[in-house]
């Protein structure tokens, strides 16, 4: 009889593997996820003056929206003029995201595969990964990031957002040997989630060769993050 493991249990990695059946295992957990979440397209109309001027102040004209789930940045980006395209692990996500910029004549392209899986072949002059680190083990966040600074242009922008270190609810989970937390049981049952310090952050970036401009810790203790490839 399976019993519900404690919160924080360490694990090893027992039930826990992150090759290519975890990431199809991840792909039904969000998929899971996002067919109980209704689309609530007015997220998209909040004031985005302060992401869209900043891009357009550096110059970019395509963006790639890394983990874009159901779509509310890749909608406002495109609506504000950028090339979009936008990446997702979950099928259920891309396809809302698909039906709702054809309803606004928006030509968004949609890629469906994990964040460390992401093409090195194209180029972009910004990549936003809004809490999506947050949600992978560290080495595949370390993987995400390298293929970031693969395909950034040379003076390309990176937008990164992480969850507050203790935002996330304390629900039952396992404690993975890097620190990420996999979830069992209940609505969350799957998920990864990794409380990063703000050290962590600041030493993944500079270990993939980003330079960060801007760290930012919000009143709520979310972390944003603006940085480019070092010496762009």
């Amino acid at each position: 009889m399976w019993v519900q493991p404690p919160p924080g249990e360490r694990s090893g990695n027992r039930g826990f593997h992150p090759d290519a059946d975890e990431a199809q295992a991840q792909a039904r957990v969000w998929d899971r996820l996002f067919s109980q979440v209704p689309l609530e397209k007015k997220r998209a109309e909040r004031d985005w003056g302060w992401l869209v001027g900043r891009l357009r102040r550096a110059g970019v004209r395509s963006v790639l929206d890394l983990g874009a789930g159901q779509g509310y940045w890749s909608i406002a980006l495109a609506r504000a003029g950028f090339q979009v395209t936008a990446l997702d692990i979950s099928q259920v996500a891309m396809e809302r995201l698909r039906t709702w910029a054809r309803e606004e004549g928006l030509d968004i392209e949609t890629w469906v595969l994990p964040a460390q899986q992401l093409p090195t072949a194209r180029r972009f002059d910004a990549i936003i990964a809004n809490s999506v680190l947050d949600h992978m083990t560290l080495a595949q966040a370390r993987e995400v990031l390298r293929r970031v600074n693969a395909v950034l242009n040379p003076r390309g922008l990176v937008y990164l957002s992480f969850d507050a270190p203790g935002g996330e609810a304390v629900r039952p989970h396992l404690v993975l040997p890097d620190g990420t937390w996999y979830y069992r049981g209940g609505k969350w049952d799957g998920m990864l989630w990794r409380p990063y310090r703000d050290e962590e952050i600041a030493s993944l970036c500079a270990g993939l060769g980003l330079e960060i401009l801007e760290f930012t810790v919000r009143e709520s203790g979310a972390r944003a993050v603006w940085a480019r490839p070092r010496g762009g």
